[in-house]
């Protein structure tokens, strides 16, 4: 009878010893701990995470819940500035958080120190490198950028190719349409984007300078027919008469401002059904129609530099250079 009693309560400690252990281990897998929230060294960090996201911390100091509130795949690449950390104990396991704000548009959150990345992204490609990875860089043998850089404003650029590459070799502030650079339409004011040969110039004088481009003077009965119902749509014509949908160059070779058309190149989107009568010309202190229109002296500069594989590249920001 004694030894059963000692095996029973051997039995009774063993089951006690495992239920204890057992309290134990479930505490341990439960068990939440947080640092108190502290200042930290302002570091900047990048992160090219697609899928998670800063959080809004809930709840008391010693129990957060987070929700999400900025998903990470609109801020890929752009800076985050740590300013407050704090550590979080769970399961276990240790994690840091650091408070962030960023840099595009003051977005703001913790986030795992895990997302952040100290090393800086690769650098966006040159200008000058852009185009000479552009498709008409292939057949062109001058270039023009016109990079809008405000509402009704960009930056014109020439780019000569060489036996090295391509070289910048003029570089003007321009007005173009005053609905910008984007999809145009016949009196949108819009200046069209895409890539257009430069296929002739025209002007007030009986010659001008040119490195090869054709050059033609405009005559009391020149026109640029831009009636969507003539069979000459967007070309240039001498003719008695016009009605006056279409544009009469010689009235715009008077004196200042309007003398647009004292110079001009022609952007040729012949055929495209996106306008017409798109040039680079002389600029007044207006915004235009549609054309592109630098001072005369670069309007002159830029004519003497131009041959018959010229083109120019109408676009919102540089790098939509790459779909040209």
């Amino acid at each position: 009878m004694k030894k059963m009693v000692n095996r029973l309560l051997g039995v009774a400690l063993v089951v006690a010893s495992i239920t204890m252990l057992s309290s134990v281990s479930a505490t341990a897998n439960t068990y939440y701990h947080r640092t108190p929230t502290k200042a930290t060294a302002k570091k900047t960090y990048y992160t090219t995470d697609t899928k998670s996201h800063t959080f809004r911390a809930n709840g008391h100091y010693n129990r957060w819940t987070f929700k999400a509130n900025h998903d990470l795949k609109n801020y890929r690449n752009t800076v985050w500035t740590t300013t407050q950390q704090t550590d979080i104990t769970l399961h276990g396991k240790k994690v840091r958080y650091y408070w962030v704000h960023n840099s595009k548009n003051g977005a703001t959150g913790w986030i795992w120190s895990g997302y952040l990345k100290p090393t800086k992204p690769k650098s966006a490609p040159s200008i000058a490198t852009l185009v000479s990875r552009m498709k008409v860089a292939k057949k062109a043998q001058q270039i023009v950028t016109v990079i809008q850089n405000g509402s009704s404003t960009a930056t014109l650029k020439l780019w000569q190719k060489n036996r090295t590459g391509w070289k910048n070799t003029l570089t003007s502030t321009s007005r173009i349409g005053a609905a910008g650079i984007g999809n145009s339409h016949e009196g949108s004011s819009t200046t069209p984007k895409g890539v257009y040969h430069l296929s002739f110039a025209f002007g007030k004088a009986a010659s001008a300078r040119t490195s090869g481009m054709p050059y033609r003077q405009i005559k009391s009965n020149s026109y640029w027919i831009e009636d969507l119902h003539d069979r000459q749509y967007n070309t240039w014509q001498n003719r008695k008469w016009a009605n006056n949908k279409n544009e009469h160059l010689i009235n715009y070779t008077k004196a200042a401002p309007h003398n647009q058309y004292q110079l001009a190149i022609v952007m040729d989107n012949h055929g495209q059904r996106n306008g017409s009568g798109f040039f680079i010309h002389v600029k007044n202190q207006w915004a235009t129609a549609g054309c592109v229109s630098i001072n005369y002296n670069d309007v002159r500069t830029l004519l003497s530099r131009l041959g018959t594989k010229a083109y120019i590249v109408d676009v919102q920001n540089q790098s939509q250079l790459r779909n040209y």
